[in-house]
C-alpha cells in the first residue's frame, strides 16, 4: 500500500465517522448562515452610507442654489464667495461652483483648477442640451472618486426662512424660473475607505464567529458521539465475552435512553450467561452420569454372568456341605465377596439410573426400623443413633432394598464425618417439597410427600463441596478410604423413585440430608401379611433353558435338575425355537436369556408364541434396564429376573410361574 492509498484510507476513516458527519453538517450550516448574515450586513451598511452621502450632496446643492440666487442675478462673484465658502467647509466637499443659465462659471470654490474634477457643464453649452434637474431632486453625476450634484437656481425663493432650516417639501412656487445652476462635488474615496474598513472588520468578526461556532460544533459533536463511542467499545467487549461495566446515563434524551437499553440488554445477557453456565454444569453432570452408566452397562452383562456362576455354584456347594465342614468358612468368604461385587455392580447401575427397581408400597417407618440394628453396627460406639419417627404410617412406593442402601450410605458418610463421635438423627414426617422441585417436575402440587431426614453433628461442608457431593467419584476422603460412589448412588436412587434430595450444611455445624419421597395412593397400600406356609421350590416339570453363556447354562441345568426338573438346553435363539418345536407338548416353561447371538430372546419368544401362544417364559439378563427395555421385554408383560440371581431366587420364581 503506497502513501496515497494510506492517506485516502485515513481520510475516509476520519470523515466517515459519525462525529465528523455531525461536525461537517453543523460547520456547513454555520458557514452558510455566517456568509449570508455578513453579506447582508455589508450590503445594508454600504447602502446606508451611500444614501447618507447622496442626501448630503443634494442638500448642499440645494443650499448653494438658494443662497447663491442674488449673486447669479447680479453676476457678481463677490456675492457668491460666502455661500461657496460655507459649502466648501463641509466634510467630503471637494468643489462648489455656480453657473449662469448659459453655462458661464460665476464662482468656484476649488483652489486649483488642475487638481479638481472637470466642472464644466457636461455636454454641449447650448441651453437646450442642459439636463433638467428638479429643484427638489438635484441631478447627481457619478465620476471616478467623486459625485457631482447639480441643482437649478430659481428666480424666487424655493423655501421660506422657517422651511429653509428644516428643508421640508412645499408646493412648487408659482412664477419661478431657472436663472443658473449650483454644482457641488463630493469626494467618494473616504466612503470607499470606510466601506473597505467595514468590510475588513465584518470579515474578521465573521471569521472569529466561525472559529467560536466551530469550536462549539466540535464540542457538541464530541458530546453526542462520546457516549456512542463508549457504547461501541462496550458492545465490542460484550461480543468478545469480556465483563463490562454499566453505561452511565447522563441525560434523559435518546442517548440516555439508548444507554439504559444497553444496560438492560447487558444485564439480560449476563443472566442468560449465568443460566447457560448452570445448564452447562448440569449437562456435564449428566454426561458424567451417562459415561458411568455406559461403562457399567458395558461390563454388567459379562460381569453378572460371572457372578451368577460364582454365586450359584457356591450356593450349591454350601447346600451340600455339613455345618461342621472346615471348608465352609472359606466358602462363606467367597460368597460374601461375590455379594459385595454384586452390590458394587448394582451401585454403578443405580446412580446411572439403569438399575431395575421393584417398587412396592411400604411404610417408611418400618423400613427405618428394619435397618436400625444394621446402622447401629455400622457406626462406631461413640456415635449415638436417635430415631424420631412419625406417629402415622408413611406409605411410599419404593424398592425397599434401595432405600436400605440410601440409609446405609448416608450413615457411612455421617460416621466418617464424626471421627471423634457425635449424634446421628433419623427423622420421618410428612412435608411439602421445595417449590423449585415441583416446578422442575411434572408432580402436582397436591401430591403428598414423606420426608426422610438424616442429620449428623460432624464437621460439615462448605458451599463448594456441597455443590459437588453428588458427582460420581467425588470424595473428600483420603485415597483408599472412599470410592466417591456412595452419595452418587443415593442421588440416583432418589431420582429413580421420582423424589428429591437436598443438603443443608455449614462448616462446623454438621450436615442434614432431606429426602422427599412421593407417598403411595390408598389403593396401592401393601396387603395384610398372610400366614400361608412357604412355597415349595422343587418340581418335576420340563423346562427349556436358553442361555448363550456356558457357565450360566450349566449352573441353571445343575440347579434345576438337583430340585427334580427335567431340562432341555439351547445355546441361542434359533436353537431355542428349534428345540421348542421338537418338544412342543413336553415343555412347561422357557427360561431364556434376553441378549443372545443370531436371535435375541424377544425374537425367539415371538417365534415360540406362534407355535404355542400359551407358553410361559421367564426372561433373564445381566444387561442394564435401558437395553432390556429396548428389547421390549418389560413392556410386553413377560416375567423377568435380573442376573446375578441365587439358586433359591431362581427356583422360587420358576415355581411361582408354573403354579399360576
Amino acid at each position: 500500500m503506497n502513501i496515497t492509498e494510506m492517506l485516502r484510507n485515513m481520510r475516509k476513516k476520519a470523515w466517515g465517522s459519525f462525529a465528523s458527519k455531525i461536525f461537517l453538517a453543523q460547520a456547513f450550516s454555520i458557514l452558510i448562515l455566517s456568509l449570508l448574515f455578513t453579506g447582508y450586513f455589508i450590503h445594508r451598511e454600504r447602502k446606508a452610507m451611500t444614501e447618507i452621502l447622496l442626501n448630503k450632496g443634494e442638500l448642499l446643492a440645494k443650499q448653494l442654489a438658494d443662497t447663491g440666487r442674488i449673486g447669479v442675478f447680479a453676476e457678481s462673484s463677490e456675492l457668491l464667495d460666502e455661500p461657496i465658502r460655507s459649502v466648501m467647509e463641509q466634510k467630503d466637499v471637494v468643489d462648489a461652483s455656480v453657473f449662469t443659465l448659459q453655462g458661464k462659471m460665476l464662482s468656484n470654490g476649488s483652489a486649483s483648477r488642475a487638481t479638481m474634477p472637470d466642472k464644466t457643464f457636461p455636454g454641449k453649452t447650448s441651453p437646450s442640451l442642459l439636463p433638467s434637474p428638479s429643484p427638489r431632486n438635484p441631478l447627481s453625476i457619478r465620476k471616478a472618486g467623486a459625485i457631482e450634484f447639480w441643482a437649478p437656481i430659481q428666480s424666487t425663493l424655493l423655501f421660506s426662512p422657517a422651511e429653509a432650516l428644516i428643508y421640508t417639501d412645499n408646493p412648487k412656487p408659482n412664477g419661478s424660473r431657472i436663472i443658473g445652476y449650483a454644482a457641488v462635488t463630493l469626494d467618494t474615496n473616504r466612503l470607499d475607505r470606510t466601506f473597505h474598513n467595514l468590510l475588513m472588520k465584518s470579515i474578521s468578526l465573521c471569521l472569529a464567529f466561525l472559529a467560536v461556532a466551530l469550536w462549539f460544533a466540535y464540542r457538541i459533536a464530541h458530546g453526542i458521539t462520546r457516549p456512542l463511542n463508549s457504547l461501541k467499545e462496550r458492545v465490542t467487549a460484550l461480543g468478545k465475552g469480556t465483563e463490562i461495566e454499566k453505561m452511565p446515563i447522563e441525560t434523559n434524551d435518546e442517548i440516555g435512553k439508548l444507554s439504559g437499553a444497553f444496560n438492560a440488554m447487558a444485564e439480560s445477557l449476563r443472566l442468560r450467561q449465568e443460566e447457560k453456565e448452570q445448564l452447562e454444569a448440569q449437562l456435564r453432570q449428566a454426561q458424567k452420569m451417562e459415561a458411568i452408566g455406559q461403562l457399567a452397562g458395558g461390563v454388567a452383562h459379562d460381569f453378572n454372568n460371572i457372578l451368577c456362576a460364582i454365586i450359584g455354584f457356591g450356593t450349591l456347594l454350601e447346600m451340600s456341605m455339613g455345618k461342621d465342614d472346615p471348608s465352609r468358612r472359606h466358602l462363606e468368604q467367597i460368597l460374601s465377596a461375590a455379594d459385595r461385587a454384586t452390590s458394587l455392580t448394582q451401585g454403578l447401575l443405580t446412580f446411572s439410573r439403569k438399575q431395575i427397581l421393584n417398587p412396592q408400597p411400604a411404610d417408611l417407618n418400618t423400613i427405618v426400623h428394619r435397618v436400625e440394628r444394621m446402622l447401629a453396627r455400622l457406626i462406631s460406639e461413640d456415635i449415638e443413633l436417635r430415631l424420631f419417627l412419625s406417629g402415622q404410617e408413611l406409605n411410599v412406593l419404593v424398592d425397599t432394598s434401595q432405600i436400605d442402601q440410601v440409609l446405609l450410605n448416608l450413615a457411612t458418610n455421617a460416621r466418617d464425618a464424626m471421627p471423634g463421635g457425635g449424634v446421628l438423627v433419623i427423622k420421618t414426617e410428612k412435608a411439602d417439597p421445595p417449590a423449585d422441585f415441583l416446578a422442575e417436575t411434572a408432580a402436582l402440587p397436591t401430591t403428598r410427600y414423606a420426608l426422610l431426614t438424616v442429620t449428623d453433628t460432624g464437621s460439615g461442608m462448605e458451599k463448594e463441596t456441597r455443590e459437588k457431593i453428588f458427582e460420581p467419584f467425588f470424595t473428600t476422603k483420603d485415597v483408599g478410604k472412599g470410592t466417591g460412589l456412595g452419595l452418587a448412588m443415593v442421588y440416583g436412587i432418589v431420582k429413580q423413585h421420582n423424589g428429591h434430595i437436598d443438603v443443608s450444611s455449614e462448616p462446623g455445624h454438621g450436615t442434614s440430608f432431606l429426602i422427599y419421597l412421593p407417598m403411595a395412593l390408598e389403593e396401592n397400600l401393601p396387603p395384610e401379611p398372610s400366614n400361608h406356609p412357604s412355597q415349595p421350590v422343587a418340581g418335576t416339570e420340563t423346562i427349556l433353558v436358553v442361555e448363550d453363556n456356558p457357565e450360566v447354562r450349566n449352573l441353571s441345568r445343575t440347579v434345576l435338575e438337583t430340585f427334580g426338573y427335567k431340562i432341555i438346553e439351547a445355546v441361542d435363539g434359533e436353537d431355542a425355537v428349534e428345540q421348542f418345536g421338537k418338544n412342543l407338548h413336553d415343555i412347561d416353561l422357557v427360561v431364556m436369556d434376553v441378549v443372545m447371538p443370531k436371535m435375541n430372546g424377544q425374537q425367539a419368544y415371538r417365534e415360540i408364541s406362534k407355535i404355542r401362544p400359551d407358553v410361559k417364559v421367564l426372561f433373564m439378563s445381566g444387561h442394564t434396564a435401558d437395553i432390556i427395555q429396548e428389547k421390549g421385554i418389560l413392556t410386553d408383560g413377560g416375567s423377568f429376573i435380573h442376573k446375578p440371581v441365587t439358586p433359591m431366587e431362581l427356583l422360587r420364581k420358576i415355581r411361582q410361574l408354573l403354579d399360576t
